[in-house]
């Protein structure tokens, strides 16, 4: 599943970049910075252009995974959107400082929104499809709570409170 190979890319990312930069130390400034930065780019920005681009090009079989109808215009505007999020992911590799709270509030919010929807849809009407509460509705939950407390914690080290 796309889902996690992302996460594994991720976190490969943040492996590789700590081990290649590990003269700059280990302090958990650094650590934190570099695991919100791939969370950022990596999961959200890459990834999610990876999960946004079928919804524009194949909104039908993305709808039928989710347990949805087929033939609604919305797959593809849901697709935009999340594209227009993923952009913010990676805008982050070049853009730092305070910039990072836009793309932890947008995606935070709209993946806890998905969620709420997906949990909706399983209780209401019996929707278990794997796109609507298998790995998807994991992600949907623990990857924005992660961005949250990983934000606060690198705002909170670097003396950032502004």
């Amino acid at each position: 599943m796309i889902f996690h190979f992302i996460l594994a890319a991720t976190i490969i990312c943040i492996l590789a970049t700590l081990i290649a930069t590990r003269a700059q130390g280990f302090a958990p400034p650094r650590v934190v910075a570099v695991c919100l930065l791939c969370l950022l780019t990596i999961q959200w920005g890459l990834g999610g252009i990876l999960v946004a681009l079928p919804h524009i090009l194949m909104p039908d079989r993305i709808a039928d995974f989710i347990g949805w109808a087929a033939g609604s215009p919305f797959q593809v505007e849901l697709g935009f959107a999340s594209l227009g999020i993923s952009l913010l992911g990676v805008l982050c590799f070049w853009l730092r400082g305070t910039f990072w709270i836009a793309p932890v509030v947008a995606q935070s919010t709209f993946l806890l929104g998905a969620a709420f929807v997906h949990i909706q849809d399983a209780l209401l009407h019996d929707n278990f499809s794997p796109g609507n509460a298998g790995a998807v509705l994991f992600y949907d939950i623990s990857l924005p709570l992660i961005a949250c407390m990983l934000l606060i914690a690198h705002r909170r080290l670097e003396g950032d409170e502004t």
